[in-house]
């Protein structure tokens, strides 16, 4: 028989990491019973406040005998029970077990909690629906994600490798000699991706907090993401890694809305009119959308560092179609933009002076005249509108590697350009 295995909400701020336990578990489990495929990595709504960190849920599935199965069970409960961190307010693990074929109740449930907010009552109402078995530690918020990841329909998905350290080392600065990722990058990319910056020159692959991950490698193509690992040089043991597969890097958490449908927390694609020039608070930018169901802010953070410039070039009037997610900023719904793309541009103006008429020399200002520098003619003050050219083209622009949300598709793979423009396409 299939029994389907999820878990969620392990982790916290200060340390342990859910696709860690999930490791070891697949690792141990695999001993018992025959794995269907890889473990499953599913991202959920990024804009949810009280996730742990990335919002990352993890699934498999295996081949069991039936009397095997409270062994099983047993084994997957005890691990979440030694390792989940309970010391954390935000750390409330969840454990959901399924048996047979996925019903497309479960299938909906897990694009919702991906989208939207997702209440604890409603998964418990899904799980008594389809027949799972959950189990609650502290509040329970994981068995949303826990029976999310069981019932994700994984149509498109990446490869993510994630290598991990010996706890001795957990809360150590990572040892990853830094020009073997470069070497390891030029070599794979673009079928691995987000590696490096390369223009701040640094490693993306290692992250900074007390998680026992050492390194993560993303890509589309299997076999690259296993020799990419094998080329970087570490200076700490590595434990052991996992092969993930992912919905990271998808797209599939937006969803074409119009901004009147907008909730907080939603991930969507919406097409609008500029209606306000930017705005700038605290190194942030921000401008106002509108489209015949209402207005919304929008803004692109200081993390998003260059990716700001572009937005600072859009004027009242631009249509564009924007990407991201909607949260609370300053007590305003706030669409966290993503990527965007310039559908149609106004004609920018500037006023300029006039050549001087008598030589053609250039005229300087003079309080409420105008004077050649050349030959000194003067003349009433008066600008004169010229057309120049935008500073944007029609392409889609998107946040930098270090900036972007583990769900969106970089426009380096094949399909990165598919959500905006196909909202593009519903909008005609």
């Amino acid at each position: 028989m299939l029994l389907h295995i999820g878990l969620d909400d392990t982790d916290s701020p200060n340390g342990m990491c859910t696709t860690y336990l999930g490791a070891l578990l697949y690792r141990e489990l695999s001993r018992l019973a025959e794995p269907i495929d890889l473990p499953r990595l599913i991202r959920l709504n990024p804009n949810i406040p009280y996730k742990t960190r990335g919002n990352g849920a993890v699934a498999m599935t295996f081949e069991v005998d039936e009397e095997i199965v409270p062994e099983v069970k047993d084994l997957v409960l005890f691990y979440v029970n030694q390792l989940a961190d309970f010391t954390h307010e935000n750390t409330n693990p969840g454990v959901a077990f399924f048996e047979g074929e996925i019903p497309e109740r479960l299938r909906e449930f897990s694009l919702k909690a991906l989208r939207e907010h997702v209440a604890i009552e409603e998964a418990e109402n899904v799980a008594r629906e389809v027949g799972a078995e959950t189990f609650k530690f502290k509040l329970g918020r994981g068995i949303i994600g826990a029976l999310a990841s069981i019932g994700y329909p994984l149509k498109t998905f990446t490869y993510e490798l994630l290598a991990y350290r010996e706890p001795e080392n957990w809360g150590k600065e990572r040892k990853v000699d830094a020009e073997s990722v470069f070497l390891a990058d030029r070599w794979s990319y673009p079928f691995t991706y987000d590696n490096v910056d390369p223009y701040k020159r640094t490693v993306l692959i290692a992250p900074h907090g007390k998680d026992p991950v050492l390194v993560g490698i993303r890509g589309i193509d299997r076999g690259r993401v296993l020799q990419t690992f094998e080329m970087v040089r570490f200076e700490e043991p590595v434990a052991f890694y996992q092969l993930y597969k992912t919905n990271q890097n998808t797209d599939d958490h937006l969803t074409p809305k119009k901004i009147g449908e907008l909730k907080l927390y939603d991930s969507a694609v919406v097409r609008g009119r500029v209606s306000r020039p930017y705005w700038e608070r605290g190194r942030h930018v921000f401008f106002e959308l509108e489209d015949e169901t209402g207005k919304i802010r929008v803004a692109a953070f200081e993390p998003t560092k260059k990716f700001r410039n572009y937005v600072r070039k859009l004027l009242p009037g631009d249509e564009i179609i924007a990407a991201g997610g909607v949260k609370e900023h300053e007590g305003v719904l706030t669409l966290n933009l993503e990527k965007f793309y310039p559908v149609k541009l106004v004609p920018k103006i500037e006023y300029r002076k006039p050549k001087c008429p008598r030589c053609g020399g250039t005229m300087k200002s003079k309080g409420d005249y105008l004077k050649c520098k050349r030959c000194g003619y003067r003349m009433p003050k008066k600008l004169i509108p010229v057309e120049v050219p935008r500073e944007l083209e029609m392409k889609i622009y998107e946040v930098p590697p270090d900036a972007r949300k583990h769900l969106s598709r970089p426009l380096v793979l094949p399909g990165g350009e598919e959500r905006v423009l196909e909202a593009l396409e519903n909008s005609k």
